[in-house]
């Protein structure tokens, strides 16, 4: 699953870099790159090479330990991790509507994932 991710990492990063390119032109590119601070640059590597690897790395582990159909819905949780992640961080409020949003989609995965499911029938030669 590592190997997978090194490969994905590799050919997304050439057509974001021309796009990059395209979008803003070589000469803003490059200077913000090079004007980039010390913060920026181990933000940069902390989020996209340590924390990308180890999020990859569990969700290969867990898809290698479990069945797909129990692994798969708590990817429906990422937004509800970086939504609380913001609120913790930065101190952001959420309004009842997104709030009443966050409660359904979290009842909608513990019903998928408490449910009795039934047993498949034995083939029959």
């Amino acid at each position: 699953m590592f190997d997978l991710f090194a490969w994905l990492c590799l050919c997304a990063a050439v057509p974001l870099a021309v796009l990059t390119l395209i979008s803003n032109g070589p000469q803003a590119t490059w200077q913000a790159l090079s004007h980039m601070s010390l913060t920026g640059f181990v933000c940069v590597l902390c989020l996209g090479g340590i924390s990308t690897s180890i999020a990859y790395w569990l969700w290969g582990r867990l898809l290698r330990d479990h069945p797909a159909a129990q692994v798969v819905p708590f990817a429906l949780l990422v937004p509800f991790v970086g939504s609380a992640a913001s609120s913790i961080v930065f101190g952001e409020r959420f309004g009842p509507l997104r709030l009443a949003g966050m409660v359904t989609v979290i009842g909608g995965i513990a019903v998928m994932l408490l449910s009795k499911r039934p047993k498949a029938l034995p083939k029959v030669a």
